[in-house]
């Protein structure tokens, strides 16, 4: 909360918290985003009361509500391998659809790639901080690589510099854009010959849907995604198939 002048707990107050809130909603962070951060918020203000801070610090504070029951824009399996084939001839725009519908990774990350996230022979890609970058989770996330994904790999990485960036690798700065190197308006043409209805962030929600629907567990799609459990489970979980488990003991 340093953009609203919090630098020590003493400072937080209900105007400060408030006024929090207003910057991320001017900012377009979107409602489900807006509630965990007031869930944690709430977690954190309560373990300073009373200590730290007065009980009634809360008594005006609600959580923003979340978006409504699951992400509802997303590709089905048999769509993203349509729209996967259909990118053949264009390696570039393939290595970033794969990275989004076959890793669930974010815009920012795809174009911060290094070579080395990818290790081919454990199957699995790091997504890791490096000099211009840290991930929005801060820790390390390994991945496990789709078999198709790692197959592509092996042709488009061959013979690249370990510490090279996998898109663009002669730029090296964002300089006045918001990423180093974007390949949106790419993404978003091939969006449209294929007759689809996808954004960038929509492949990120097309990897846990497709997964939650086939039964993989919440809990290994919100690391995958470097996503809080509770922000996986709303967004996802709806999807998971019926658990015959249910009928265990009857």
């Amino acid at each position: 909360m340093t953009d609203c002048a919090v630098s020590r707990v003493g400072d937080i107050t209900p105007l400060k918290i408030q006024h929090w809130f207003t910057l991320l909603k001017a900012e377009g962070k979107a409602r489900d985003t807006l509630w965990a951060h007031g869930q944690r918020l709430r977690s954190f203000i309560k373990y300073l009361v009373p200590k730290y801070l007065p009980s009634t610090i809360l008594s005006d504070f609600s959580v923003p509500e979340p978006a409504a029951l699951g992400r509802k824009n997303w590709l089905r399996k048999g769509e993203v391998t349509r729209v996967l084939e259909a990118a053949n001839g264009d390696p570039e725009l393939k290595f970033a659809l794969l990275c989004g519908f076959d890793a669930g990774l974010r815009r920012n990350e795809i174009s911060e790639a290094l070579v080395n996230w990818f290790d081919l022979e454990d199957g699995l890609l790091h997504v890791s901080k490096h000099e211009n970058f840290v991930p929005k989770d801060r820790d390390l996330r390994p991945i496990p690589l789709t078999e198709r994904f790692a197959e592509f790999l092996k042709t488009y990485l061959e013979g690249r510099d370990q510490n090279q960036y996998v898109l663009a690798p002669e730029k090296t700065v964002k300089g006045t854009n918001k990423y180093r190197y974007d390949t949106n308006t790419r993404v978003r043409s091939h969006f449209v010959r294929c007759g689809v209805k996808c954004t960038y962030h929509d492949m990120r929600r097309s990897f846990g849907s497709n997964r939650a629907s086939v039964g993989v567990s919440i809990y290994k799609i919100a690391k995958w995604l470097g996503d809080r459990i509770e922000v996986t489970e709303r967004s996802y979980g709806h999807l998971a198939p019926q658990d015959q488990e249910i009928n265990r003991g009857v």
